[in-house]
């Protein structure tokens, strides 16, 4: 029942992490953004979608909705806060968007791909 959830959730996190790099010239402009964390967000916003995927694909527990939902929060307050930063030309805009958004991605990618949801390695020994 849930599994579709996390397919379309990461493949819309897929779809924003190619959007940040087609318009990372116009991004790094108006947010006052230095290239490289813009292409880090990018990078880690699509690492965490393949992980939600992966595990909307294999899975799909309810167990890990709360944290989507959060990180999903975070991003939306971070995207409101780094604009109207930006409006007043304040380059910590850009700072705060895309930093929330890598750390949000990265602590995605954590909680999708340790404990209980990765990797078995008792099974090998």
């Amino acid at each position: 029942m849930i599994k579709p959830v996390y397919v379309v959730d990461g493949i819309v996190k897929l779809l924003a992490a190619v959007a940040l790099l087609v318009f990372m010239p116009g991004l790094r402009d108006f947010f006052l953004a230095p290239t490289w964390i813009v292409i880090t967000a990018a990078v880690l916003l699509f690492l965490s979608s393949a992980t939600e995927i992966s595990y909307g694909v294999s899975k799909g527990a309810r167990t890990y909705f709360l944290h989507v939902m959060l990180a999903d929060s975070a991003v939306i307050v971070a995207v409101v806060v780094g604009i109207i930063l930006a409006a007043a030309e304040n380059p910590a805009g850009g700072y705060i968007l895309f930093g929330v958004l890598a750390l949000v991605s990265l602590a995605i990618a954590i909680v999708f791909t340790t404990g209980a949801n990765g990797p078995d390695f008792a099974d090998e020994a």
